[in-house]
């Protein structure tokens, strides 16, 4: 392993610089999870998120999970409100409205998935991991009883947001009420939200009203400023263990992080040491879901002094790799190779 050319450092020069990198994190302002952003243009989704430790946990607390929407909660839903209905329309045999205590009289399962912003940067956090609690979609299908030529979901929020999923991928979708062991928090849809694994976020409609079945496709809000109409989520690898610029003490460490495709699995994750000349193959944790991110880590010992390039990516389970060009998120979802510079001494 070769170093790329850098400059070794005396220790006063190190305890100089690090006090200054301590000074610029006070002083320098950090967007915290206050709320949710406003309503944006194509260019401008900007999830919130949490500022990030060095140790992402398995299951993301809940008040540490990202946040995208386009005002804030509906005024009108309040926490332990009993009149709100969910009615389910359209194509169908046989329409439903369901209350809150008719819902959970309904058969649930819970399920642990990944959910992703589509707006989320290369090495960005608007992204966590969930215990989801709600009835499956398809079995309120199954009583409304979808007409023949029925090929659509919309998706409608007390909010006046609203998207569309092919009437097929509404086989693993939830109609969510509980999130890691408790109700819903208003800011993440309370009180019902749908979720599906596989797809970015701006499909998973909060604050649900009205679900219609639909024989026509339909332009979402999103879709309607030409970002992603099937919002896929694309191969993503991070490393979550140092940051770039980091100086290291010692040479022997073990760079850690997370691989994430979806409902597509991770097959392997490789890191490179030295700008991207070599490849190493990561150890992988068993995920916790089908649906749920990978946790990866490489020990590596570093020769010597001096400034390295570490870099990851990632393969899913049907040989689709992550690509190394970079993309901006609009409108599909960021491409691009997560890399950081760390400085040994």
């Amino acid at each position: 392993m070769r170093l790329i050319p850098g400059v070794a450092v005396t220790r006063s020069q190190f305890l100089r610089r690090l006090l200054t990198l301590a000074l610029s994190i006070i002083i320098y302002p950090v967007r915290l999870l206050a709320g949710p952003s406003s309503p944006a243009a194509p260019s401008e989704m900007t999830p919130s998120w949490a500022p990030p430790g060095k140790h992402t946990p398995a299951i993301t607390p809940t008040e540490k999970f990202y946040i995208e929407d386009l005002s804030g909660p509906p005024k009108s839903l309040k926490m332990g409100a009993t009149d709100w209905q969910l009615q389910i329309t359209g194509s169908i045999h046989q329409p439903l409205t369901l209350n809150s205590h008719q819902l959970l009289e309904r058969p649930s399962v819970q399920r642990i998935i990944t959910l992703s912003c589509i707006g989320n940067p290369v090495g960005g956090h608007a992204i966590g991991t969930a215990v989801w609690q709600g009835v499956p979609l398809r079995l309120l299908l199954q009583e409304a009883d979808p007409k023949f030529f029925a090929k659509t979901i919309i998706l409608k929020g007390a909010d006046g947001y609203h998207d569309s999923i092919p009437l097929h991928q509404s086989k693993n979708a939830l109609l969510v009420y509980r999130m890691n062991g408790e109700p819903l928090t208003r800011q993440h849809g309370y009180p019902l939200r749908l979720m599906v694994p596989g797809l970015y976020g701006i499909k998973q409609v909060k604050w649900l009203r009205e679900i219609e079945v639909s024989e026509q496709s339909h332009v979402g809000y999103w879709q309607k400023r030409n970002w992603s109409k099937t919002a896929r989520v694309k191969i993503i690898s991070r490393i979550d263990s140092h940051r770039d610029g980091e100086w290291l003490p010692v040479r022997n460490t073990v760079i850690r992080g997370i691989a994430f495709s979806g409902d597509r699995g991770i097959q392997y994750v490789q890191v490179s040491l030295n700008g991207e000349r070599s490849w190493q193959l990561a150890h992988l944790e068993k995920p916790q879901s089908p649906w749920s991110w990978v946790f990866w880590s490489l020990p590596c010992k570093f020769p010597q002094r001096g400034r390295y390039r570490i870099a990851v990516r990632a393969a899913d389970q049907y040989s689709g790799r992550q690509t190394d060009h970079h993309r901006d998120a609009f409108p599909n979802g960021v491409s691009g190779i997560h890399r950081i510079h760390i400085n040994v001494l």
